[in-house]
């Protein structure tokens, strides 16, 4: 198993840093699209209910683009690169002699944790009339995290089983996991302002995600207790793991077939999520003409708590789950192993831990949960256009098989108008990693990162974060074919006067 590892990442490792470059992929929370009362649709994604709050009352959403990543394994030293080349990929990175990679890993003892998350977010809208919001979304999300990894572990697949500091000392590694997954997601969404009473304000949202697996796989081991003896020999005193994989490629070949079924899976999401605010004037009933006419209230205060990604894909076309059970042997001659495709690596690994080649196969189906998490935000607006925004992420794990979303504390200054956005967050990630980003939203366009010392290369490249939305805003309280300038516009008893100007963002 470990000769599989030190396989894989000698040739995997530099890229799982390098892919974090990806222009293809969005940021982990980009809460310069997420958070601000111009997100719209986009509010929805980090609570349902927040589509209430919105100073929008439409909004039409074409894509949003950007690429996340983080590890605390390896890394680039920040002085061996620049950013912009290697984006162009033209940076001719250097070779480090403690690897023989284009990489360097942290020499410590502490467990290692990553993820490379990928969330494509295309057509989407949002609609919101009187006390109900709805909105719809589509994407294309992926997935990878590697939890709790024993630090011995990594180190052995970079530096082979022959590293001496790491021979002959008895490891016992429990409960650490890895799980990729890739999908697609039809999700409908709906908030109703179920309480309106003075100035208090409690709303209520919820949304539903049809899901289509593209491909999942997983390796959760209970407990790992060995010793490497030498370059081609460990002791196995007690293994005890799961392994799964549905992927669109052939077991026999590792080629991708032409035909079959282009999803391995399918599941149900929900992301579900309640708000308490306290405006700034007291609730007054007034009866609009149009939907464009309703008013904005400020507010405040705005509390919120959200339970985001709750759910699974269920995987049975092209599913293989492989249970290892209290397995102890002395596996030699490690040094020797080869497999050319997935099937021959199981049955390889079947026969040397359990004595039969298909002994491991417990099924053809298994499920991975989605990264479900606990959110809990609170928006301040201090003054005229400035805001103040805290937010947690807590990750929560649901299913015995899952993709994890990190952990964040973030704090957000905000200063907001009508067509410009600008926020700085300052986030802790996974609890103890310091952040600083920053991000601009101009009319319909807005891009933003957390990570501004990875961009100005201040910083080590261990991850990265950065993201970009186009999206068109139509204000509460501006029609199509009026221009309503002034204070009162928001004001519930002002009516929009009509002109030709057409008035959107």
């Amino acid at each position: 198993m470990l000769q599989y590892f030190q396989a894989f990442t000698k040739v995997k490792l530099t890229l799982v840093v390098l892919l974090f470059l990806s222009i293809k992929i969005i940021a982990q929370e980009s809460p310069g699209i997420t958070q601000g009362n111009f997100g719209g649709s986009a509010m929805a994604r980090i609570n349902p209910a927040n589509m209430l709050q919105s100073k929008l009352y439409l909004d039409v959403h074409l894509v949003s683009v950007g690429a996340f990543g983080q590890n605390n394994f390896a890394y680039i030293p920040h002085r061996d690169f620049n950013l912009y080349p290697l984006v162009k990929n033209e940076e001719q990175l250097p070779t480090y002699p403690l690897t023989d990679g284009n990489f360097m890993y942290y020499d410590n003892t502490r467990n290692k944790s990553g993820s490379a998350i990928t969330n494509n977010y295309g057509l989407a809208g949002f609609l919101q009339t009187g006390n109900h919001a709805f909105a719809f979304h589509t994407a294309a999300r992926a997935y990878n995290s590697f939890d709790r990894i024993p630090y011995e572990i990594p180190v052995l697949g970079v530096q082979s089983l022959g590293y001496i500091p790491l021979q002959n000392i008895r490891f016992e590694d429990h409960d650490f996991d890895v799980a990729s997954m890739a999908w697609g997601e039809i999700g409908l969404s709906y908030a109703y302002a179920f309480s309106k009473y003075s100035n208090r304000h409690w709303a209520a949202g919820i949304t539903a995600k049809y899901l289509l697996g593209y491909g999942g796989a997983f390796a959760s081991i209970d407990k790992l207790d060995y010793m490497v003896l030498d370059r081609k020999t460990i002791n196995i005193f007690d293994l005890s793991a799961d392994f799964g994989f549905a992927l669109p490629v052939d077991y026999n070949t590792n080629d991708f077939p032409d035909g079959g079924s282009t999803f391995k899976g399918r599941g149900i999401g929900f992301d579900l999520g309640l708000t308490y605010t306290i405006k700034k004037e007291g609730y007054q009933k007034f009866n609009n003409q149009r939907i464009c006419e309703q008013s904005y209230k400020d507010y405040f205060w705005r509390f919120g708590i959200s339970i985001l990604d709750l759910g699974v894909v269920s995987f049975k076309n092209s599913a293989q789950l492989h249970h290892f059970r209290e397995v102890n042997t002395v596996w030699e001659n490690m040094d020797e192993l080869g497999f050319s495709n997935l099937n021959d690596l199981m049955d390889t690994l079947s026969f040397q831990l359990m004595g039969d080649a298909g002994a491991s196969y417990a099924g053809d189906k298994f499920s991975i949960g989605l990264p479900t998490a606990l959110s809990i935000q609170v928006d301040y607006h201090y003054n005229k256009n400035w805001y103040l925004n805290a937010m947690m992420i807590h990750p929560l794990k649901i299913s015995k098989y899952s993709v994890r979303r990190p952990a964040q504390i973030a704090l957000t200054p905000r200063y907001e108008t009508d067509w410009f956005d600008f926020m700085l967050p300052l986030s802790l990630y996974e609890y103890h990693i310091p952040r600083i980003g920053a991000a601009v939203r101009l009319g319909f366009f807005t891009i933003g990162t957390e990570r501004l010392g990875t961009l100005f290369g201040v910083s080590d490249l261990n991850g990265l974060d950065i993201y970009a939305s186009i999206k068109f805003n139509f204000r509460k309280g501006v029609c199509m074919g009026n221009r309503d300038t002034g204070a009162c516009y928001n004001a519930d008893n002002y009516k929009p006067r009509k002109n030709k100007f057409l008035g959107i963002f």
